[in-house]
């Protein structure tokens, strides 16, 4: 049996099968690569959803005047409870604020659950992310007045 292919005749018996060949090896890789594209794009999303949780909650602590240090850090812990619940595969996220009387710091780390077992298979502990961000915690008002006071002495 012929065929003609590109202008030529071939038959059958001159083919030696480096399509199927192909087919078996490129489109497998060529899927696993897009889901692992699919999948970092995904881990980069919940990467900064971390940095801005860590960040927004530090902000919103600094907000808050004549608090006690024990009080602004429940707020920026309960800040971040609220705010890490937006990350897709929901990792298992640790993090922990200090606050000092100028300074707020938090500190997360993200990594995948254990119970995500077809997903740990890409992770082998290469998908952790840590943060920190540290906000500066000042009354605008009262650090005029001090910084007026100091001029004038």
């Amino acid at each position: 049996m012929k065929y003609r292919l590109f202008g030529k005749n071939i038959s059958m018996k001159g083919l030696n099968g480096y399509m199927t060949v192909e087919a078996s090896v490129i489109i497998p890789l060529t899927f696993i690569c897009f889901i692992v594209i699919i999948y970092h794009t995904f881990f980069l999303y919940n990467h900064l959803i971390v940095y801005q949780s860590c960040y927004l909650a530090g902000l919103r602590g600094s907000r808050i005047k004549n608090a006690t240090s024990e009080a602004v850090e429940q707020y920026v812990n309960k800040e971040l409870d609220i705010l890490l619940k937006e990350q897709i595969f929901q990792n298992k996220t640790d993090y922990r604020a200090k606050v000092g009387t100028f300074r707020i710091s938090i500190s997360a780390s993200t990594e995948l659950k254990e119970d995500d077992s077809v997903l740990m298979i890409l992770n082998n502990g290469l998908l952790r992310t840590d943060r920190e961000a540290e906000v500066i915690r000042l009354d605008p008002t009262d650090y005029i007045r001090n910084s007026e006071r100091f001029k004038q002495q």
